[in-house]
């Protein structure tokens, strides 16, 4: 049995791509759970690519909470407001990079709500000019009809 938990966190480790801290649910839920925030991040950045803010708003759900590296936190509570929070914040200019790296679930609080932090490593243009950095997130994500949405994002620090 000790052998099969081994091997189940490796695998995890493997399909997942990302490190889970959760000490409630069985190591086939966390691996589930892993895999599917991992593809999820992958596909963000696959939007984000694209430039199409109507198919990044379909990662978020509303209420959505954003809190800034000083720790001011704005609520958002319509999808129209929400767009306009994506446009002035992560789509300013054309996007060229947009990478997460570093993946961790801090904490799995049930099968459709999770903790995790993620570097989101981005390079835009803006008015000619190539802007890039790196900011650490920690973002809680809900199930909503079968599929992860952010529901808060907290600026923890950037470079």
């Amino acid at each position: 049995m000790k052998y099969f938990a081994i091997a189940t966190l490796f695998v995890l480790f493997l399909v997942a791509g990302c490190s889970v801290t959760s000490g409630t649910f069985p190591p086939g839920t966390v691996a589930t759970i892993g895999a599917e925030i991992n593809q999820f991040f992958a596909d963000l950045s696959e939007a984000l690519r694209s430039n199409d803010v109507e198919r990044v708003l379909g990662f978020y759900t509303l209420p959505f909470e954003y809190v800034d590296y000083e720790g001011t936190a704005i609520t958002i509570a319509t999808q129209e407001t929400l767009r306009t929070f994506i446009l002035e914040t992560t789509m300013t200019g054309t996007i060229l990079e947009d990478e997460f790296r570093n993946l961790k679930v801090l904490n799995i609080l049930s099968e459709d709500n999770v903790v995790v932090t993620v570097d989101e490593h981005w390079v835009q243009e803006y008015g000619g000019s190539t802007y890039s950095g790196t900011d650490h997130l920690r973002v809680t994500l809900v199930k909503v009809a079968g599929s992860w949405k952010i529901r808060k994002t907290e600026l923890l620090g950037f470079e």
